[in-house]
């Protein structure tokens, strides 16, 4: 009862902006000065990109645009933009891809990695994907190709938060984003190792996309403590959560307060939908969208709570009741980060406090305690973060290491020619 009381006092405090998590069980205090808008000071970059079609005033002021490109997404919706992020391109073909069995330190099993491989020594880009994504989605093969095409080798895997990866390392409890940049390491340290790679590498580069990115940032700042061996010579986040502790209560506010007003056929219409032309009405209202979101998210969050209590026996703490009842699902990610992986590393002495542990997804800590190798680039309308938030993180981050774009959502703007020549010019630079 105790863990659960707890649980709920984090949630009100959560709140953002005057948003009302779980409305209907407590009353919201005021957080005007908790999350006031940012004091006037003499920043680079505090002001927030405007919403507007023109994108180079914004993108002058947080990065130096690659070949004077004009940023090519139209959509201005980051609802629309997140929810047809992945239908937005075409998949390629991969002729050249080839899995590798790799015996990694610690792991139970081997595990099995995708990569493109030249015949020549070359730089070698990790891609690190998002929070439940599969080395075989759709974004994963976009950018093996386009990184292959331009001369890299390219390797990837499934996300360390999905149980295709935890069955085979059974490295702890997911959600740990410091234990599972160990965990990467020992996978990138076998790929170099391996009889095919080995002598063939000569750069390090990491591409994150989502929590992808997050883990990427993390692995940098360790190589940099001299954590982990493999230091990276350059680091790509892109559209990482900047606060996983806001990200994980607003997915479970799209899932609580979106997700029960539609039934599995109104979300089914939107699986796999492909964006309209421009200048054509969506076809989805913006809570139909924010609970397709929460939906899938919070599915895939399934997952690794199952792992949790198969393989770790440690089980998500039941929810609060309401005057509905218990909702099983209620406020989910946000009990399962304090209610299992917390308890589970406390117990393992791998982390010492709640707050050390939302630390680790913390974007503005990470990157400023990143060496100068490291870039994130996000957007204006990303639902997945706070507006305020992102002010105060353009405020107190380099311009050099990061890029707010005025739209494009959560990872919607990937299929762009702006995306891949600024990814491939990064990694050239």
């Amino acid at each position: 009862m105790a863990r659960i009381t707890k649980i709920v006092a984090t949630m009100i405090v959560l709140a953002l902006v005057g948003a009302r998590i779980g409305a209907e069980d407590a009353e919201v205090p005021a957080l005007k000065e908790a999350l006031a808008p940012p004091p006037p000071v003499a920043p680079v970059n505090a002001d927030a990109p405007p919403a507007t079609p023109s994108v180079t005033p914004a993108v002058a002021k947080t990065v130096k645009a690659p070949r004077e490109l004009a940023f090519d997404y139209t959509i201005e919706d980051g609802l629309y933009a997140t929810l047809t992020a992945m239908t937005s391109f075409k998949v390629p073909e991969l002729k050249e891809e080839k899995m590798y069995n790799l015996a990694v330190l610690g792991f139970k099993k081997d595990m099995e990695v995708r990569a493109m491989i030249h015949d020549e020594p070359a730089p070698l880009v990790v891609i690190l994907l998002g929070l439940a994504s599969k080395s075989k989605d759709p974004l994963a093969r976009l950018w093996e190709k386009q990184l292959f095409d331009a001369g890299f080798h390219v390797m990837t895997f499934d996300s360390i938060f999905r149980s295709s990866f935890n069955r085979r390392s059974v490295h702890g409890v997911a959600g740990n984003l410091q234990m599972e940049s160990y965990v990467c390491g020992n996978v990138l340290a076998a790929f170099k190792e391996h009889a095919d790679i080995k002598g063939r590498v000569t750069k390090l580069y990491l591409l994150g996309a989502s929590y992808g990115g997050i883990l990427a940032l993390n692995y940098d700042k360790l190589a940099k403590e001299g954590s982990i061996k493999w230091a990276p010579d350059r680091v790509l986040a892109v559209s990482p959560p900047i606060s996983m502790k806001v990200s994980a209560a607003l997915l479970d506010k799209m899932y609580d307060e979106d997700r029960p007003k539609f039934g599995y056929i109104a979300l089914w219409r939107m699986k796999d939908h492909e964006p309209v032309e421009r200048g054509k009405p969506i076809p989805f209202s913006d809570s139909q969208m924010r609970a397709g979101i929460g939906y899938v998210f919070h599915r895939d969050l399934e997952d690794a709570v199952a792992v949790s209590k198969d393989v770790y026996h440690y089980e998500l703490p039941e929810a609060p009741s309401s005057e509905k009842g218990v909702d099983k699902n209620r406020y989910a990610f946000t009990r399962f980060i304090e209610g299992v992986v917390f308890p589970y590393w406390k117990d393992k002495n791998r982390v010492g406090s709640l707050d050390d542990l939302w630390s680790f997804g913390d974007i503005d800590k990470l990157i400023n305690g990143c060496p100068n190798n490291c870039r994130v680039i996000t957007t204006a309308d990303d639902p997945l973060n706070d507006k305020v938030l992102l002010k105060y993180m353009q405020r107190d981050v380099s311009p050099e290491k990061l890029t707010v774009l005025p739209r494009g959502g959560h990872l919607g703007f990937l299929g762009t020619n702006w995306a891949k020549t600024t990814i491939l010019d990064y990694f050239k630079e």
